[in-house]
């Protein structure tokens, strides 16, 4: 039995459903994007905290870049729903963290508190338990502004970055982003800096009680995260450093972790573009420490900062940040703001994955090994390669030698598995794949892949072995994301890029993942997907590498996985899930969309059932929706920043997604008549 679960309410278009023209038009939209230097680059959008929070960075660094603060809360008022608040993906409720970081933000670039559009906000803050209930992060950023009391926040030690690589609660017992936020917040929270905002009974306005932080006591944890034995502990302890905090203001230990803290911001901010808590923090930390905002190392991470926003003007958030063509476009000021009403702060940028996802897009549909514009794309990422032996994925992995890559133009540090495979997949599609260069390259990054290989037999995307489940448990992580353990989603498109290599199904490194997927499978059939919204995405990423590298179809594995994708298929033909499938621990229906249809329409692919109803119905649901210009409209987030929190819509997803599947349905040979 089928979802009945279409909220889709466009008449469907009438354009030609030929398939060979639906991929020709595809195909000519996804050339025009290209850039001139080869890549391609699409708008990532997450929720408007990452705007806010700019906003407290300059505020807190003792700066105010003229007309962006206004045109940063014109975009947040565009995103506003109609009950006040403020979501954290498309579709969703309002987030009380969120809203209240977009509340103060409004109310620091000028909008009165008596504003109808505050006093909404304040009655959705007031009903939600105000800044009490709101995220750690919140709290922090709160404190900076001298809102609240710095004994609001959890106890994070400094000495922390004393502790050997190995230990536990090392920094390198977190994952690569949390411990890029980590470090330099351990440096904020030990210095407490507060730059006061000048707006009078702002705190009443937010919910702060009288006196909050005032008494100390055990940090209490976000109301929607569970606390076992280890959690309670952990908040004793908070209470025991904040009590004991006056007497240790002197211990040369705090002087030695501070210069090692500062000396990680530092070395990696000179290499790295990374995301925007990263950056943002780190400039915070060192002007906490003294540094000005013309110090190299805080003037690089603002710089960074500023070219991840999108300048535009309209409703509508364009799918590219830059136009192609202008003089050093990928790096031109978006703040250049004439005639522009909005500005949208981008929460990272994603060229190096952007990129090899559109080679495979257009090699699926028509692009010849030697095509042009495939060679360029495939010339521009060998110039991305990480040859240098730099990255914290090194701490746990001392053997391994690199060759990834990273997700931005320039990340030395964090290098990921998912990027690199992809890049691989998309050398191998292209004239270049036996020179020289391309070859020692690709024998590179298989290398460093299978040197990132788990003790549980799955790939993690950034660090090797990083599990240790009781980091979660600190009050500082009540957003649950501090581990970067094995997922089903990386394992299997790690399976597929083996596969490529030569590698087959008797290979001891290719069977002890199979076992970890056949481990971790749903008892619904479907598996977890880590990095996108969710098990349609993790079923289809671990379908295609057991087929490619030769696992048997009629298996009882691929059939279970086969059927549920038919059982979640919508009347429509399409294919949607809720990012509320995370916090849920099940499959959540959502509106049908185009990336996630075409990761259901490749999953039956791969499992043999590319003639079945169900992949027919899926392949016209994207055929039908194709725009006359051969794109496609997605206002879903499908992609997954930290599950239940944080959520990114790839605006590249809903192109070169559609065209791959509908390039690989076109290559199976066994479907049905599309007319």
């Amino acid at each position: 039995m089928r979802l009945n679960v279409d909220i889709q309410s466009d008449e469907l278009s009438t354009i030609d459903t030929s398939l060979d023209t639906a991929i020709a038009r595809a195909t000519a939209l996804m050339r025009s994007h290209q850039t001139p230097a080869g890549y391609w680059w699409y708008t990532l959008e997450a929720n408007e905290t990452i705007g806010a929070e700019y906003i407290f960075l300059e505020h807190n660094v003792g700066m105010r870049t003229s007309g962006v603060w206004e045109r940063l809360a014109h975009r947040m008022l565009q995103e506003q729903h109609a009950d006040g608040s403020w979501h954290i993906a498309h579709g969703l409720p309002g987030d009380l963290s969120t809203t209240l970081e977009c509340y103060v933000a409004l109310r620091m670039a000028g909008f009165a508190a008596d504003d109808v559009r505050l006093q909404r906000a304040r009655r959705f803050i007031e009903i939600h338990g105000g800044v009490p209930a709101a995220r750690i992060f919140t709290h922090i950023h709160f404190a900076t502004l001298g809102l609240i009391p710095w004994d609001a926040t959890p106890a994070m030690p400094v000495e922390v970055m004393l502790l050997p690589d190995w230990a536990p609660f090392s920094v390198y017992s977190f994952s690569s982003w949390a411990r890029a936020c980590i470090i330099p917040l351990l440096i904020v929270m030990t210095k407490r800096p507060v730059r006061a905002i000048a707006i009078e009974n702002l705190a009443e306005e937010i919910g702060v009680p009288n006196h909050y932080g005032k008494k100390i006591k055990p940090h209490t944890a976000h109301p929607g995260v569970q606390r076992d034995m280890w959690g309670e502990l952990f908040l004793w302890v908070d209470k025991i450093l904040k009590i004991t905090r006056p007497f240790t203001r002197l211990r040369p230990t705090k002087r030695l972790a501070l210069r090692r803290a500062e000396e990680w911001i530092r070395t990696h901010i000179a290499e790295t573009e990374d995301i925007f808590p990263a950056l943002a923090y780190g400039a915070l930390a060192l002007c906490a420490l003294g540094a000005a905002t013309d110090d190299p190392s805080v003037a690089k991470a603002l710089a960074a900062l500023a070219r991840f926003q999108h300048a535009y003007d309209g409703d509508a958030l364009p799918e590219r940040p830059f136009h192609a063509g202008s003089d050093n476009w990928q790096y031109q000021q978006s703040r250049v703001l004439a005639g522009v009403s909005s500005v949208h702060q981008q929460c990272c940028i994603s060229p190096v994955w952007d990129t090899p996802w559109m080679l495979c897009a257009l090699q699926a549909g028509d692009a010849e090994k030697n095509d042009a514009d495939n060679v360029r794309g495939a010339q521009w990422l060998l110039t991305q390669q990480i040859t240098e032996r730099v990255g914290d994925w090194a701490k746990r992995n001392p053997h391994g030698q690199p060759g990834g890559w990273a997700f931005e133009f320039e990340n030395q540090y964090f290098p990921d598995v998912d990027d690199t495979i992809q890049v691989v997949l998309a050398l191998r599609g292209t004239s270049i794949v036996d020179e020289p260069q391309t070859v020692a390259a690709i024998d590179r990054a298989v290398a460093w892949c299978l040197s990132m290989h788990n003790d549980d037999g799955g790939w993690a995307a950034f660090d090797k072995n990083n599990s240790l489940e009781l980091v979660n448990k600190i009050p500082f992580a009540d957003h649950g994301a501090c581990l970067d353990p094995s997922s089903p989603d990386i394992t299997g498109r790690m399976l597929e890029l083996l596969a490529s290599h030569g590698y087959t199904l008797d290979h001891p490194v290719v069977q002890r993942a199979v076992r970890y997927l056949l481990r971790t499978q749903e008892v619904d059939g479907s598996w977890f997907g880590r990095w996108g919204v969710n098990y349609i995405y993790g079923t289809w990423a671990v379908l295609t590498g057991l087929a490619a590298i030769g696992f048997p179809p009629e298996a009882r594995e691929i059939s279970r996985a086969a059927q549920w994708l038919t059982h979640i298929q919508q009347v429509s033909g399409g294919f949607g899930e809720s990012v509320l499938s995370y916090p849920r621990h099940a499959f959540v229906p959502a509106a049908a969309c185009a990336s996630q249809t075409a990761w259901a329409l490749m999953g039956l692919i791969a499992a043999g059932k590319s003639s079945s109803d169900t992949a027919q119905r899926a392949a016209r649901f994207l055929l039908e929706r194709q725009r006359r210009d051969g794109g496609w409209d997605e206002a879903s987030y499908t992609g997954t920043g930290f599950p239940g929190h944080f959520y990114i819509r790839y605006h590249g997803y809903r192109h070169y997604f559609p065209l791959l599947a509908l390039g690989k349905w076109r290559k199976a040979g066994d479907r049905f008549p599309i007319s």
